[in-house]
């Protein structure tokens, strides 16, 4: 073997085990070795993340960044990380009690999970139907006037038993006694929403909706036909589900929502993203990529890298009147508005170039905000699917970055 050839071959056995020492100098190639050289240090780069993110993900991190678009090596890999994040997310509906969520990927496993699923929500029913076998077994329980008196007083949801005709109040318990106390035109308002209702004389934990000034308050109801004294009566269990309908909208923001900056997170970008290339919507995407965060935050320490991020958010929340702005990634953001045209898109993004530079918190900074952008215009007669507009947004965000680059340089060269 030549010099040359053991100095290539000692290289790939370096890559091969990951050696922080792998080196190869190129201009200590011979001439018909330089372009294989050459070759053989992308095909090290494209290894090293290729095995950064295969050790980060055999950790189960699955926050790690993927490596580059250019890497072709690890695309099986970044495909197995996005099936995972999915899953999670699914993971987590199903704990929240979606057990519509299925897995139609990873074989053997989406057999599992998908059978773990249906077992689930087949239990569910089976306790929402001995619930409601022994809400029903309580009602008859309760047909004793006097019985049904002292007892209904210590439960805590309003119980009222109206006549089926006229809907006078024959009973309530304490509970119910404190609204009307408190509201007298409270039964006229619940008589006015049921009445909404189809088939409300039988119903079981419908919703209804009502008004005091400019609050809102739900209540689920579920009523029973009853005879009482010998009048057809029928049998009001009111509960004020009203917290726990705050908590559910709260439960959607989390999901929807990126914590930090208060944009939509990337499921529901995706989510918006797929619905108006299905509706043939015309839009404007834009991909947005932070410049330097890293830099920033290991030079100055993560709240200002926290700054930095919630700074570019802030002008990304106000592209265009309707737009949607979601973080997609630690550095990326996605724009999507059907507002504007590509040009308008492109004047808009400078703009916020121009607020970024200017921020007023960079006044005594040794350091710049600047993001890297790629716009794609979507018409109605768009055939790219979701991923191929967002890979092509990120290809022209990359030509973007190199394009700003190497204008910088440009400017940096000393004139002859």
């Amino acid at each position: 073997m030549s010099v040359t050839s053991d100095k290539l071959f000692a290289y790939l056995r370096s890559i091969f085990y990951a050696s922080p020492d792998a080196k190869l100098n190129i201009e200590e190639l011979e001439d018909d070795y330089v372009l294989f050289g050459k070759g053989l240090m992308f095909f090290a780069r494209c290894f090293m993340q290729y095995n950064e993110f295969a050790t980060a993900l055999g950790r189960g991190d699955l926050s790690v960044p993927p490596p580059p678009p250019e890497n072709e090596l690890a695309a099986p890999l970044k495909s197995l990380h996005a099936s995972l994040k999915h899953l999670t997310w699914q993971s987590k509906q199903v704990a929240l009690g979606d057990y519509k969520q299925r897995v139609d990927f990873m074989g053997e496993f989406a057999d599992a999970f998908n059978t773990m699923v249906e077992q689930l929500a087949d239990r569910q029913q089976k306790l929402e139907n001995e619930i409601e076998q022994s809400i029903k077994h309580a009602a008859a329980l309760e047909q004793g006037n006097k019985l049904l008196s002292n007892v209904t007083q210590y439960i805590p949801q309003q119980i009222f038993v109206m006549s089926a005709d006229e809907f006078d109040v024959l009973l309530m318990n304490d509970m119910a006694q404190r609204e009307l106390e408190i509201d007298p035109n409270y039964i006229e308002s619940i008589r006015t929403e049921l009445s909404k209702l189809e088939g409300w004389e039988a119903c079981n934990n419908a919703e209804i909706l009502l008004y005091k000034g400019d609050s809102e308050r739900y209540l689920s109801v579920s009523t029973y036909q009853i005879e009482w004294d010998n009048v057809n009566a029928v049998a009001l269990v009111l509960n004020d589900v009203s917290v726990e309908k705050k908590q559910m909208k709260e439960l959607e923001t989390h999901a929807y929502g990126d914590s930090m900056t208060n944009l939509f997170n990337r499921f529901y970008g995706m989510l918006t993203l797929n619905d108006w290339v299905d509706a043939k919507k015309q839009f404007v995407l834009v991909f947005v990529d932070m410049d330097n965060l890293k830099y920033v935050n290991d030079q100055f320490g993560h709240n200002d890298g926290d700054r930095y991020i919630i700074t570019v958010a802030d002008h990304l929340r106000t592209f265009s009147p309707n737009v949607v702005s979601c973080r997609i990634g630690g550095d990326e953001f996605m724009v999507l508005t059907p507002d504007v045209d590509g040009e308008v898109a492109r004047a808009r993004m400078e703009e916020v170039q121009t607020l970024l530079r200017t921020d007023e918190y960079l006044v005594d900074k040794d350091y710049s905000y600047s993001v890297s952008y790629g716009i794609v215009v979507v018409g109605k007669d768009n055939e790219l699917p979701s991923s191929g507009i967002l890979s092509l947004a990120d290809e022209r965000m990359y030509e973007h970055k190199r394009a700003r680059k190497k204008e910088r340089q440009v400017q940096k060269a000393p004139s002859t």
